[in-house]
């Protein structure tokens, strides 16, 4: 037994489980039209009184007008279903037609009977839900047109998805990693020119996974539902994806060509891709009015100011994904429009990707765990940063510059003997370093031991004749 709340709850769950939208409502027949325009189909929600004379003759209405259908939803319909409430058995097989398109006829005698259409397991279970909400709440989430609305209520298993992986990789970090020190948060896999150019690519995906604290979490999360689900809604699943991923990585490579010292984690690049995505597709499609307008445009201003509140999160990779965004979606609208403006625009982000790897890889890059080491050090927590030195030789990360850094630190903590120790080990592994050379020649000079200190300086000398005051030194030892 089926009653008016039915039809509009079952509707609804169309719309938000299938990919539906109403496209019609007439009143006067107790109809509610659906239309899926990825799949080229219509579900039709009928209620009252039918009879076999009156499906026939919607079915012959169907027929004689699918032209105007069409012209009137801008889609071709291939596939019409139609259910029809009613309170005794029926039987529609008779009704069914294939040609010239696919039309069935199902009689749903109760919520039951309607499951067995259904291939979501979530849509069955909401479907047979009793709740307390009334037929009216159903009935204006169904007519309601507008987009942020629909999007909102729309069940998006990719948006919902990113955000679990993303609150669990938080979850995991703060209850049983290490992430206290910005050598720990590099570990974890945050993103740095660093190690990028030494071959730890994966950093481009793990960086849009990992979380600082929990306001930079909720502000991304945020930030993902609302974009998420307007994109999700508005294409599909598996391109949600696919666009979070391409900008994230996109903001993340020109974050590697521009920013050499520092760290970056976060999803934010990839958000404002999916925000670039948004725009791009409102752009093109023109279904939009001021007030969506205006409501993306109010989301987007806070999240950008709201995240320039927030630690190690850049700019550089917001511009980068929101360029992404763009330019998946045009891409995408190319290849389906104008085909050789497609081939233009894969060859130009073929040049942009190919311009950002070849600045990437033509900076000099710059140990940021000696950066990290220096800063300690300049605050004075010198045990901090002995123990990150130790890390970053125990990581394979360490170079002249980190064994210099850790003499330092020795001849800080404990005495010059054992500064010394520290730098002949580090001169063992790296033998032509100018650096390492000349602290050894300054040290033996101050402890009496020019000899030493003369053998140092040469070498420096022959490794860097030009060094001001490798010279200086080599001519206060030579007098």
């Amino acid at each position: 037994m089926t009653n008016k709340k039915d039809i509009w709850k079952a509707s609804y769950i169309w719309m938000r489980y299938y990919g539906y939208r109403c496209v019609h409502y007439d009143k006067e027949k107790q109809e509610i039209w659906l239309a899926n325009k990825t799949k080229q189909r219509i579900a039709i929600f009928k209620s009252g009184e039918h009879t076999s004379q009156s499906l026939a003759f919607d079915k012959q209405r169907i027929l004689e007008h699918q032209n105007d259908i069409n012209d009137f939803l801008k889609m071709t319909i291939t596939h019409y279903d139609v259910y029809f409430f009613t309170d005794k058995p029926f039987n529609s097989v008779s009704l069914n037609e294939r040609e010239p398109l696919q039309l069935k006829f199902y009689a749903i005698e109760n919520m039951q009977m309607l499951t067995k259409k259904m291939t979501n397991p979530i849509a069955k279970r909401h479907l047979l839900t009793n709740d307390n909400k009334p037929s009216h709440t159903y009935k204006k989430r169904v007519l309601n047109q507008n987009p942020i609305e629909y999007a909102m209520y729309y069940f998006t298993p990719a948006t919902y998805s990113l955000i679990s992986i993303n609150i669990l990789i938080w979850i995991i970090i703060t209850w049983l990693l290490p992430h206290s020190s910005d050598i720990e948060i590099i570990n974890l896999g945050a993103l740095a020119h660093f190690n990028v150019v030494h071959g730890e690519w994966y950093r481009l995906i793990s960086s849009m996974f990992l979380h600082l604290d929990i306001e930079h979490l909720i502000l991304n999360m945020m930030s993902l539902y609302i974009f998420g689900k307007l994109i999700e809604s508005y294409t599909s699943s598996l391109k949600t994806i696919g666009i979070y991923f391409f900008t994230g990585i996109m903001g993340n490579l020109v974050t590697l060509a521009f920013i050499t010292n520092s760290f970056s984690v976060g999803a934010s690049g990839a958000i404002f891709g999916l925000l670039g995505a948004l725009i791009a597709m409102l752009t093109i499609s023109q279904l939009y009015d001021r007030k969506t307008i205006l409501q993306l445009l109010a989301a987007a201003v806070f999240m950008a100011v709201i995240s320039l509140l927030v630690r190690n999160v850049n700019i550089v990779a917001h511009l980068g994904g929101l360029i992404g965004g763009i330019i998946i979606v045009y891409l995408t609208h190319f290849y389906h429009t104008y085909r050789k403006g497609f081939y233009w625009l894969v060859a130009g982000t073929i040049v942009l990707i190919v311009s950002l790897l070849v600045k990437t890889f033509m900076t000099p890059d710059e140990n940021i765990y000696n950066h990290i080491i220096q800063d300690e050090m300049n605050s004075n927590h010198y045990s901090e940063a002995k123990n990150m030195v130790k890390q970053t030789i125990d990581n394979n990360y360490a170079d002249d510059m980190t064994y210099y850094l850790s003499g330092m630190i020795t001849a800080a903590q404990d005495s010059k003997a054992e500064a010394l120790a520290e730098w002949e080990r580090g001169l063992r592994i790296f033998p032509d370093s100018v650096q390492l050379n000349y602290i050894m020649a300054i040290t033996n000079r101050s402890l009496g031991d020019e000899k030493s200190a003369r053998k140092f300086i040469n070498k420096a000398s022959k490794l860097a004749p030009q060094n001001e005051n490798v010279k200086i030194l080599k001519r206060e030892l030579d007098a």
